[in-house]
């Protein structure tokens, strides 16, 4: 028989699975630090750049500054840029944390910031790109994302072997919003790369306010 804390456990995931559809983030922008590094190459290089969430969920990046090696700059932060402006708006619902993709195991609870989390393991159904085996941390208290973290289950092109990540959440104005990101990635040319990004400065539009439609 589950435990008490598995039921509680239970209708937290349950109303985390209800609340992520409808707490969407548009009409927004924020401050993104990029810090790319190829360390067995010793290369590595920084960016700033103004990420903007239109209100149909399009992203644009307006970069403000860079420094450092021109490879780290193409091959890591503007390949990760251009991806995210290209995938902005598509549908992704097979790539959502949902039970039609994932099967959800209770780990238990913890402290993340001041603040209390379920963490429960995650196992996609299919190995299907996008997809990842690892965690999610759900907040007690709103029952909104604070961090995901994994392995991709298949790798997105031939030349990446392994592609590791942890997401940062902050919960601002009823939405999970992006707080930091580290990717660590086994390449088959330049070895491990790591890409991490902070972000900072958000800003909702005059006419915005956070969706929960």
């Amino acid at each position: 028989m589950d435990s008490p804390r598995e039921k509680e456990g239970e209708q937290v995931l349950a109303k985390y699975l209800q609340v992520s559809k409808n707490r969407i983030m548009r009409g927004v922008s924020m401050v993104a630090h990029f810090a790319g590094r190829l360390p067995k190459m010793k290369m590595a290089a920084t960016a700033d750049a103004r990420r903007r969430v239109s209100q149909t969920g399009s992203i644009e990046y307006e970069v403000s500054s860079r420094t450092g090696d021109k490879t780290v700059w193409k091959e890591l932060i503007l390949r990760y840029i251009n991806g995210e402006m290209e995938n902005a708006g598509k549908d992704r619902s097979k790539m959502a944390v949902t039970p039609e993709n994932y099967k959800f195991k209770y780990k238990g609870e913890r402290e993340r910031d001041g603040r209390m989390a379920y963490v429960f393991e995650v196992n996609p159904r299919k190995k299907r790109e996008g997809l990842f085996k690892g965690e999610i941390w759900v907040d007690v208290d709103t029952s909104l994302p604070v961090l995901e973290s994994g392995r991709f289950v298949k790798s997105p092109s031939v030349f990446l072997k392994k592609v590791q990540f942890t997401r940062e959440y902050a919960v601002q104005d009823g939405v999970p919003v992006p707080k930091a990101m580290q990717t660590s990635i086994e390449t088959r040319f330049w070895g491990v790369a790591e890409l991490d990004i902070q972000y900072s400065e958000l800003q909702w539009e005059a006419s915005a306010a956070p969706s929960t439609n």
